[in-house]
Formats: structure tokens, C-alpha cells, sequence
């Protein structure tokens, strides 16, 4: 039994087990569990998801000496000390130094939460709704939770350039923890769980970024089975029973701090080899995960950039069952 639990925490009376998710819906049915968006996304100022360039540029200087040879006249003699000839031979006097540069650069870039205008990682206060259907959790999780949004992901491949769009392989977590625990009680009010806090928690590889060259906004999508992702959560139980169950996230960011481009390198460098990652920059974001038969990852792309387009869409969609505000 716990005392003194401090105000805001929540607990639930006689709970049972949190029931199962239900089994998967027929191909061509999407079910969306969660989706966010940021409230003060709208006028563009909040921009909470930081894509750092890490690129790591490494130049080599190579040192050539090329010897400089000169002939010289070595007087011949005869047995009076008079000089009866010259041979002639070549001889090393110096040397011509050469140095030459090439540069390799390793692709590398974050992409992960910030706080204000930092550039550390730092989790994000949210307001978060999670679909719980026949569950006792449901009419508390139904509502906007205080909740931290953190996202951590990482690539280590160049994007790519094709018809003036990016598209870069990231590979990560993200997550949504409540603010304020909640715990199950038996019918004695003893609790009966530890702190219940993980409203929705992705781990993921091989997601999409995409954005279009000189452009302001970008996506980031994943869809299995081309992409391995992981569904958990306190309050939901999330099983991939057969290919039929799909796990898919999409996250659009907005008013991009600075145009899509790749960083750029210092022009008086030779040889340059590798690509290069883009410039850093900042969006506003917003987003929608689901589980079940769903589109597949190029219709998520296309929803995100017409999402990003629009801006944030903010009228009741019935398809919709999860809503995340800032």
C-alpha cells in the first residue's frame, strides 16, 4: 500500500489486466493508436525537433620529395698532377618537395528533442490522448495527458538526392512517458503495480527522412516490415502475430529554421571523396502512429508532406483514436 502519494497521481480501483489489443483488422483498415501536434506550432516558433549534422571530414596530407640531381666534373690526372680529362656524374644537390590533400567524410546525423533553444537532448512537454479500448484506463487516458515526448535517432548513411528530394536512414526511440504515475489497486485500495508511466514507447530502424531540396519541411516514416519497429505502453498491449499485423509511425516536421541542403565544404580542398549530410536545422512537429493493416510507407510519405503543407490539422477525425498536444 502506498501513503502520501503526491497530487496528480492517479489510481484505478479493482483493476484487472490490461486487455490485449484487438486481433488485426482486415488489409485496407488502418487503426492509429496515437498522434500529436504541437499547439504552438501554428505560428512556426516552436521548434522542438533538432537535426544535427555530425559529419566527421578528415583531410590527409601526403609529402612527396623529388631529389634534384646536378652534373658533376671529376678532374682525371695523370702521374705529374696534370689534368688529362673530366668524368662526369650526377649527384644529388636537393630536393622538390610536394604536398597533397584528400579529404574523406563520414556521414553522420542526429535527429532528436530539444528544449527551447538548446541544442542538448532534452524531452518535450506534451499533452497526450491514448486509445485503450474495454480497458479501466480508458476514461482517464481518453483525455489530454502531461506527458514528456523524447526521440532519439541516429544515421550513419548519406541522404540521397533523386528528382529534388532527400532521403536519409534513421535509426532510433521515441517516446511518450506520463507526467503523473498511475497505479492499480485491489479492492482494499492496496496498490498492486509499481508506477505506471509509459504511455507509448517506439523503438525503430531503417525510418525514412525525406524532404524536399531548398525546401521547409521534412518527414520522418516507418511501416513493417520494411522497417523494424517496436511497439510498448504501460496501458496497451501491442503483439505482431502475423504479417498481417503492421506497426507504422509518421512525424512531419514544419517551418524548417534553415532550407534543406547539404553542408557545404571548403571549395580549396582537392580529392574530396564521401557525401555529406545535410545542414542543421529545426522544425516544429507533428505526428501519427499505428498498429494494425495500414497504408504502406510511400502513402505515409505523401500524407506527411501534404500534412506539412497544409499545417496542422486540427478538425475531429473519427479514423483518429490518440491526440498529442503541446
Amino acid at each position: 500500500m502506498f501513503a502520501g502519494l503526491r497530487k496528480g497521481i492517479v489510481m484505478i480501483g479493482a483493476v484487472a489486466a490490461v486487455p490485449a489489443v484487438a486481433a488485426p483488422h482486415p488489409a485496407g483498415n488502418s487503426t492509429p493508436v496515437a498522434s500529436f501536434v504541437q499547439t504552438a506550432a501554428k505560428s512556426g516558433t516552436a521548434k522542438i525537433l533538432y537535426y544535427r549534422n555530425e559529419d566527421v571530414v578528415k583531410t590527409t596530407a601526403t609529402t612527396t620529395k623529388t631529389p634534384i640531381y646536378a652534373t658533376v666534373q671529376t678532374p682525371i690526372k695523370n702521374s705529374k698532377g696534370q689534368i688529362t680529362g673530366y668524368t662526369s656524374s650526377q649527384k644529388i644537390t636537393g630536393y622538390n618537395t610536394v604536398t597533397t590533400k584528400s579529404t574523406a567524410i563520414t556521414p553522420k546525423a542526429e535527429l532528436y528533442t530539444t528544449s527551447g533553444s538548446s541544442t542538448t537532448k532534452s524531452a518535450a512537454p506534451v499533452k497526450f490522448m491514448l486509445s485503450v479500448p474495454d480497458s479501466p484506463y480508458a476514461a482517464i487516458l481518453g483525455k489530454p495527458q502531461d506527458a514528456l515526448f523524447s526521440l532519439s535517432a541516429v544515421s550513419t548513411t548519406a541522404p540521397a538526392l533523386a528528382n529534388g528530394v532527400f532521403t536519409q536512414l534513421f535509426s532510433g526511440t521515441l517516446s511518450f512517458t506520463r507526467a503523473a504515475p498511475i497505479y492499480k489497486l485491489d479492492r482494499l485500495g492496496h496498490a498492486t503495480s509499481t508506477a505506471l508511466t509509459n504511455l507509448l514507447s517506439i523503438s525503430f530502424a531503417n525510418a525514412v527522412l525525406t524532404g524536399t531540396a531548398n525546401g521547409v519541411t521534412i518527414g520522418l516514416a516507418a511501416s513493417t516490415p520494411d522497417s523494424a519497429i517496436n511497439f510498448t505502453s504501460d496501458f496497451r498491449q501491442f503483439t505482431r502475430q502475423d504479417w498481417l499485423t503492421n506497426f507504422d509511425f509518421a512525424i512531419a516536421g514544419n517551418a524548417a529554421s534553415v532550407a534543406l541542403a547539404r553542408a557545404a565544404v571548403d571549395p580549396t580542398l582537392t580529392n574530396v571523396t564521401g557525401s555529406r549530410s545535410l545542414n542543421s536545422f529545426r522544425v516544429s512537429t507533428t505526428g501519427t502512429f499505428a498498429a494494425s493493416a495500414v497504408p504502406e510507407s510511400a502513402s505515409w510519405m505523401m500524407m506527411i508532406l501534404g500534412f506539412a503543407a497544409i499545417g496542422v490539422a486540427r478538425r475531429a477525425d473519427v479514423r483518429k483514436i490518440a491526440h498529442v498536444t503541446v
